[in-house]
């Protein structure tokens, strides 16, 4: 069903097979070293036969997969470790091999030039922590070595490895297998700011951005690492100003860097005065670090200072250093020497009421910005105030009030967060009420730039809804929103709280911003969510590379703009799959099933977060996570909440129906880049691997029979709406590249699937992380 043509493997560069095929090599001698030529032997096995079930029928795959897996449950734990470490690092060996093929790529490329009229007024990103990164911070850095050398050797004209390659490589694959995959424990808040901001502040990749933010657009980067107070106890004022020791810490070593460059430069010349300013600086700089009261007033001494010495240095020199050029950019960017936060809270939190003075963490969090902001901005410290599940104007008020309380204005931006399907309906009428609110009106006006900010979730939305519906309903509420907007003469900023996997808003830049309005596209703001951070930042070319695409989707957007009109087919279809998806959510029956054969009982033995993965003990959909949500349907490799229910609408409409859905797959963008997000998704899909679970699991036979049956039925009737929809056979017709990569890569997976089942049976919690880890990096997504 889901097979490949014969010729396909023209596909994928030629220059990217052979770089995968002799790293490889490589990598299995490493394991051969390691193992030995027995354990080797094995696992080579595993890899023939697991390649051999590509394009075969689900019953010859089921047959396989359940003959290796009776194999693994006779083998040691320590057998099983090799085998999952093995198959995880390969899997990060084909990333890391794709990722130094799109960096050479990339770096040969010449970017068109974009109309003034034609571009954003800024590009922000606001980097997340979640889903977390599932790979420890060692392993991550030696991956990251190991970019280094291959994107050096395809720059070589033979792509072949050199021998001084093959050795650097070896090494680096050898400490690859002695470093810990994953991290022994759960990461705190300052742990996945250290992650995020190590990744940030790459001098290649920070001053990369600083470039395009220069020479292209504005770039803006702001984090909701320790400002991330909803549903996380682990977040308060302690924990915020962490993440901003951190972020500080970072910048002053950037610009200790850059003055080591000042330094060099001046040594030419026998100017000791210069060089008494420049050891005046760095130590005003170095007292920069802890983070106190009247913080702000420091920076500003310091800033002053660094302008003196910089014209000291023109008077001397006749022009600016680059690297205090630099760090004047730097400057620029991060006004307040850290990364700015955005705060977030529950509205129901926000709601409660207390005597006296309130013990609220937010609002201790609000004094401590206060505080250390003092001869400055809040704003260089805090950027807005999000207030999650917001669903009327009293919420907003809230978040206002406490503002006021402690700064006595409202001068962070209060962003109400539309995430479901009610207040998405209601987001308009809501925000109609905000602008008339005098005080909120006066703080548009004087303090927020006659800007209003609202931000939309995917992921709630389509863990309550299916994804289609939940994209209709971002897809309506927009153009309501900026109508609204306008109407009361303020600029509409719309933030889109968007991940990488399809569940979660992501997808191709075009096909995302290809439905959004032109003022989402004026001014594009959107989410970089914790594992999609490394990926998008993982050298200065793919960084580079990310912008200049986001500019040219939003150069057409601009240009011409389709809007986004309302069909009454569409809205029933998606109504038909919603009514299919909530009757499987709220079945207890099928929450059961979930529980026993998914990895949903074993989520609190990841130690992949720092958030909780549960809002309730007992599974219910309301009360778990979205990403967790989402994390068992990627493990299980059945990805469940995209497409169930698809199939099973389609057969409900009416030859009219369809052939009105048809123009609508054309001449609609939203829908064009859901259907796009399916036939990825479908081609994903591994039905042979859910069987393999469910059969394993406790359910009771006839449970386990009627589970199979009903997933398949309606996958298959899902691929047969997919095809008769696109007039496609192959799912991914679209990026047929990708399509062969998903075809190689996804046996490889197999064995880490088999594993993972022996691991939550034996309770083998090292085992469960590990192939977490190594699933996630076959699917290129955790949750």
């Amino acid at each position: 069903m889901k097979k490949i043509s014969k010729n396909s493997s023209a596909l994928l560069p030629a220059e990217l097979k052979l770089l995968v095929k002799e790293v490889t090599t490589l990598f299995g001698d490493v394991i051969r070293s390691e193992l030995g030529a027995a354990a080797f032997k094995r696992i080579e096995k595993i890899r023939e036969n697991m390649a051999l079930l590509r394009g075969k029928s689900q019953a010859v795959s089921v047959a396989m997969l359940k003959k290796t897996l009776h194999t693994f449950d006779q083998l040691k734990s320590e057998d099983l470790h090799a085998i999952a470490t093995s198959f995880t690092l390969m899997l990060e060996i084909m990333n890391v091999c794709e990722n130094a093929y799109r960096s050479h790529r990339l770096s040969s490329r010449v970017y068109p030039n974009i109309d003034r009229l034609n571009k954003p007024e800024a590009i922000v990103y606001v980097l997340t922590a979640h889903p977390t990164e599932a790979r420890s911070p060692q392993n991550i850095a030696v991956f990251h070595q190991i970019q280094h050398v291959l994107i050096s050797t395809l720059q070589h004209e033979d792509t072949h490895l050199t021998s001084t390659d093959r050795l650097t490589l070896t090494h680096l694959l050898n400490v690859a297998w002695r470093t810990s995959i994953v991290r022994n424990r759960a990461p705190k808040v300052k742990d996945e700011a250290e992650h995020i901001y190590s990744t940030l502040f790459r001098d290649e990749v920070l001053f990369s951005l600083l470039d395009m933010s220069q020479e292209r657009a504005p770039i803006q980067l702001r984090s909701w690492v320790g400002g991330d107070k909803d549903g996380h106890p682990g977040v308060n004022e302690v924990v915020m100003l962490q993440s901003f020791s951190i972020s500080r810490l970072k910048v002053i070593q950037t610009v200790q860097r850059l003055l080591t460059e000042v330094r060099k430069t001046l040594d030419y010349f026998p100017s000791k005065k210069l060089h008494a300013h420049l050891m005046k600086l760095n130590k005003k700089l170095s007292n920069l670090k802890t983070i106190r009261a009247s913080d702000a007033k420091k920076v500003i001494l310091f800033r002053a200072e660094a302008a003196v010495f910089n014209q000291a240095y023109v008077d001397m020199v006749g022009e600016t250093h680059p690297s205090l050029k630099r760090i004047q950019q730097l400057f620029e960017l991060f006004p307040g020497l850290v990364v700015p936060l955005e705060l977030r809270e529950s509205s129901d939190i926000l709601m409660l009421k207390q005597k006296g003075l309130s013990q609220l963490a937010i609002d201790k969090m609000l004094r401590e910005i206060a505080k250390i902001s003092k001869g400055g901005s809040p704003r260089w410290y805090a950027r807005s105030f999000i207030i999650s599940m917001a669903e009327k104007l009293e919420h907003i008020e809230a978040a206002a009030q406490k503002q006021i309380d402690v700064f006595g204005t409202i001068v962070l931006p209060v962003v109400p967060l539309f995430e479901e399907s009610i207040s998405l309906a209601e987001s308009d009428q809501i925000i109609a009420q905000m602008i008339q609110v005098p005080r909120l009106k006066t703080a548009i006006r004087d303090l927020w730039n006659n800007r209003v900010e609202m931000m939309v979730g995917y992921s709630d939305s389509s863990k309550e809804s299916g994804v289609l519906a939940s994209r209709l309903s971002i897809a309506e509420a927009l153009p309501r929103l900026e109508k609204v907007c306008l109407k009361h003469k303020v600029r509409p900023v719309f933030f889109h709280g968007s991940g990488g996997s399809i569940d979660r808003g992501g997808g191709s830049v075009e096909d995302q911003t290809a439905w959004w309005p032109k003022s989402a596209l004026s001014l594009y703001k959107v989410t970089i969510q914790g594992e999609m951070v490394e990926r998008s930042l993982s050298s200065p070319t793919i960084a580079r590379g990310q912008l200049e695409h986001i500019l040219e989707s939003i150069s057409v957007g601009l240009s011409h703009k389709k809007k986004f009109t309302p069909n009454k087919t569409l809205d029933a279809f998606a109504k038909h799959i919603t009514e299919f998806y909530r009757q499987k959510i709220n079945d207890p029956a099928f929450l059961n099933s979930v529980e026993k054969v998914t990895p949903y009982s074993y989520l609190n033995l990841l130690k992949i977060g720092s958030r909780p993965a549960k809002r309730a003990s007992a599974l219910q959909v309301s009360g778990l996570r979205a990403i967790p949500w989402i994390l068992c349907w990627t493990q299980t490799r059945v990805l469940f909440p995209t497409w169930w229910g698809a199939g099973s609408a389609w057969q409900m409409m009416k030859p009219l129906q369809k052939s009105d859905l048809k123009k609508s797959y054309k001449n609609q963008p939203v829908f064009t880049s859901f259907i796009k997000a399916l036939g990825f998704t479908l081609a994903k899909v591994e039905m042979p691997i859910w069987q393999t679970y469910v059969q394993r699991s406790t359910l009771n036979e006839n449970a386990k029979k009627d589970l199979i049956a009903e997933f398949q039925d309606e996958f298959k009737k899902t691929i047969t709406f997919y095809q008769e929809l696109t007039g496609h056979k192959q799912l991914m017709w679209f990026k047929p590249w990708l399509g062969e990569s998903i075809y190689l890569r996804s046996p490889m997976i197999h064995p880490l699937n088999l594993l993972q089942i022996i691991a939550e049976e034996r309770k083998d919690a090292n085992l469960l992380r590990v192939t977490v880890t190594g699933i996630s990096s076959g699917m290129m997504t955790t949750g």
